[in-house]
């Protein structure tokens, strides 16, 4: 049924809840499981040199590669082998035509930015009514 999933991540403790419903449910279907990390690089590149971190490019590599690292060891640890892939865009965007490629999309409700609308995050709900394939949104137990 979901022969090809694709997980949005980027790297926030919201986020993993996520990350951890795809594997199990790749792990499960045997399915293959991409990992994408998508960065804005105009939101970034604020955030970036207020912490001065100087060059955008490698503060949205490096932050790239710690949210991609938590899925390959999680992957890993359940013998899932993930493909990370890393893309420069609008996250929503991105997910979306990402999503062409896949028969799932899980992501989180709420990511990087921690504010909380009314029920789910921004990037979630365009992703939920736009992507060309089913979205699984995952957030954290109460």
């Amino acid at each position: 049924m979901f022969n090809k999933i694709l997980v949005a991540t980027d790297g926030s403790e919201s986020n993993k809840y996520a990350v951890d419903d795809a594997l199990k449910l790749a792990k499960s279907l045997g399915s293959s499981v991409t990992a994408l990390c998508v960065f804005d690089v105009g939101s970034y590149a604020n955030v970036a040199q207020g912490y001065g971190l100087g060059d955008e490019r490698e503060y949205m590599i490096k932050a790239s590669e710690e949210a991609l690292r938590y899925v390959i060891d999680q992957g890993k640890a359940l013998g899932i082998a993930v493909m990370p892939k890393i893309l420069t865009g609008h996250p929503a965007e991105t997910i979306i035509e990402e999503s062409k490629n896949h028969d799932l999309v899980v992501c989180g409700t709420l990511g990087r930015t921690g504010v909380q609308r009314a029920l789910i995050g921004s990037v979630a709900e365009k992703v939920v009514r736009m992507a060309h394939c089913p979205v699984l949104v995952c957030r954290k137990s109460e």
